[in-house]
């Protein structure tokens, strides 16, 4: 059972690739080539998406829980090889509709499950503790091989931008096979009697009790921003006059940097130190790119923010639920609870990509850019402090 049991790693491996989306690097640009696609356009397909993640998110990690991870991660893969579809295909504004939809049920499946599966997997092989460790070489192995295939799909545009959907549709196929295959974790009695007899109320007044909800609200928040921002990058790289066929050369660099930080994810877990310092962090670092975008437009410089913002944030991202994990601990739903970020996330970023939208086409890039720079400083200092001053007496 062990050996079986340790192939979820290398298969789980195999998913985080799949995962990434290596035509995210023309998104922007592809939605512009459908008749009737305009910026604000791509303000309401990202809204569109948001708001499908937050229907689906809470009961999809709540049903994860209750069904398995293995079920769910399953039933994940075949929405999202769905979306690829949608979008290879596409003619019209309603097919790319119907992609953002199906994309944002699929990876809302995937919320705090994947985290949720190999926790246990891990503890399953009495290796608990390695979760930062062995999770973060995954998850660079996951961003590393998508880099190169990002680096490298762009330069088919050239041909068609159906080509990168093309392949994107392979790779998910693959990973739906992949999930078929994993092996489910042994599951104590006691943990499914658990389960069966919590309602969803419950494990809410549970998370409270954690005082989870306001760790994830900080990085919910956090990436709802950048999310919006990022949404736009590669229009905004494209009016700057960057070629098209550098966009995967760019994505690829920021994602190399990403399956770097990852690697050592215990390391950088152990330097930062609490989680306390690591929100400092990120006001510090993603305060500063969000700002330098506001008030430089140099080509070059814009690109190099875009590239540390992409490598930093998806980077740092197994040292964050690994902070989460730390509070969540033995909970029984830990999917339920981890996908709380991205409900959070989803409600601010439902608003934020619109407005954004509609800022980018009425006072332009940079200046929305500036905005949304101050708005990010004023919600995370604040909220930061809250949670220091709040802090449980024994950390």
């Amino acid at each position: 059972m062990s050996k079986a049991l340790e192939s979820n790693t290398w298969k789980y491996t195999v998913l985080l690739v799949a995962n990434k989306r290596v035509f995210a690097a023309i998104m922007g640009v592809y939605y512009l080539t459908i008749p009737g696609v305009t910026p604000f356009w791509i303000g309401i397909f990202l809204l569109v998406g948001n708001g499908a993640s937050l229907i689906f998110d809470i009961p999809s990690s709540y049903i994860a829980d209750k069904i398995g991870h293995k079920d769910a991660l399953v039933l994940s893969r075949g929405i999202i090889f769905l979306s690829t579809f949608f979008f290879l295909f596409a003619t019209n504004i309603w097919w790319l509709i119907i992609g953002s939809l199906l994309m944002s049920m699929g990876f809302a499946f995937l919320s705090g499950v994947g985290s949720a599966f190999m926790h246990e997997t891990l503890r399953g092989l009495g290796r608990e503790d390695e979760y930062r460790a062995v999770m973060g070489k995954a998850s660079s192995i996951g961003f590393f091989v998508p880099a190169v295939l990002a680096m490298a799909v762009p330069f088919a545009v050239s041909v068609s931008y159906k080509i990168p959907f093309l392949i994107g549709l392979v790779l998910d196929l693959i990973g739906l096979v992949a999930a078929l295959s994993l092996v489910r974790p042994p599951v104590p009695p006691e943990h499914v009697a658990e389960v069966d007899g919590t309602n969803y109320v419950q494990v809410v007044r549970q998370g409270m009790a954690l005082r989870f909800f306001r760790i994830a609200t900080f990085s919910g928040v956090a990436s709802a921003l950048l999310f919006a921002v990022d949404g736009f990058r590669g229009p905004y790289q494209l009016l700057l006059g960057i070629p098209v066929i550098w966009f995967g050369i760019f994505f690829g660099t920021g994602r190399a940097l990403a399956a770097l930080l990852l690697a050592y994810s215990g390391k950088i877990h152990r330097l930062i130190g609490d989680v306390y310092a690591f929100q400092r962090l990120q006001i510090l670092i993603y305060g500063a790119l969000l700002i330098t975008l506001g008030l430089v437009s140099n080509p070059w410089i814009v690109v190099v923010v875009f590239v540390l913002d992409n490598g930093l944030r998806y980077g740092l991202g197994q040292v964050d639920t690994g902070y989460q994990l730390d509070i969540i601990r033995d909970h029984k739903f830990k999917a339920t609870l981890l996908s709380t970020g991205n409900q959070i996330q989803n409600v601010f970023s439902m608003g934020i990509v619109a407005a954004l939208g509609i800022s980018v086409e009425q006072f332009g890039y940079q200046f929305s850019f500036l905005i949304f720079a101050i708005v990010f400083l004023a919600l995370q200092i604040p909220l930061h402090l809250f949670i220091v001053r709040n802090r449980p007496q024994a950390s």
